[in-house]
């Protein structure tokens, strides 16, 4: 099955609950005037829609319970996660602390890395700076500083 009939199926069944725009409604009718399985994928669809929605409908003496937990999990989850995020970033405040206050330890001071710049080109730019300097030192006139 192509992209376009795997739109189409999804459209079609969008289409018997009335979720298309005109755009796309009038997409869906080109495309199942090319394409016959989709055509009949359609056909089906309305029809067993149009058939379940005539049948008639028998009453629920039952309880959902599955539901009512699904509800509870959803609920429960955001709160969960957010606990857990709150425990790390505590965790990692208390770490940190500790560390610092622990007798005999020292922090380490990391080296300053080199200026990006030169790390990049080696000291090119410092070379091209140079350069220009001297060629605005030889032209006639004031000197204009970059």
């Amino acid at each position: 099955m192509q992209g376009h009939c795997e739109r189409a199926r999804q459209w079609a069944s969008a289409v018997v609950d009335g979720e298309l725009s005109t755009f796309e409604r009038a997409l869906l009718e080109d495309h199942l005037e090319r394409c016959g399985s989709c055509r009949e994928f359609s056909r089906d669809v309305n029809g067993l829609t149009s058939a379940l929605r005539a049948a008639p409908r028998e009453p629920f003496e039952g309880v959902v319970i599955g539901r009512v937990r699904r509800q509870v999990r959803l609920r429960l989850a955001p709160a969960a996660a957010a606990m857990a995020i709150a425990a790390v970033g505590l965790g990692s405040v208390l770490a940190s602390t500790q560390l610092n206050r622990a007798p005999g330890i020292q922090p380490e001071v990391a080296p300053l890395p080199a200026p990006a710049d030169f790390a990049l080109n080696q000291g090119r730019s410092e070379q091209l700076k140079q350069l220009e300097l001297a060629r605005l030192a030889e032209r006639p006139g004031p000197a204009v500083l970059p």
